[in-house]
């Protein structure tokens, strides 16, 4: 499913557009989704403790976290999750 441009935001990493959004009053905390701009890859998922703030910085470092782990954004896959602590 892709992520709607409503109530999404935009980053750049890497070259790469991106856009993410907090998925709201998810447990096991809050989950940072983010997608290839273009919305046909593969999306991944970062969970963070309740309580975090979640601000551009936190995104761009689960991104590039995600992608030197082999997350693939822009060719169609299974959801990619991780947690940070």
């Amino acid at each position: 499913m892709t992520l709607q441009r409503k109530g999404t935001r935009r980053i750049v990493v890497e070259g790469m557009n991106y856009r993410w959004t907090v998925a709201p009053n998810d447990e096991p905390g809050l989950g940072i989704v983010v997608e290839h701009e273009s919305g046909h890859g593969q999306r991944m998922v970062t969970w963070v403790e309740h309580g975090t703030i979640i601000a551009p910085g936190l995104v761009r470092d689960v991104i590039v976290h995600a992608l030197e782990a082999g997350w693939t954004p822009d060719r169609p896959g299974n959801e990619l999750v991780f947690r940070r602590n």
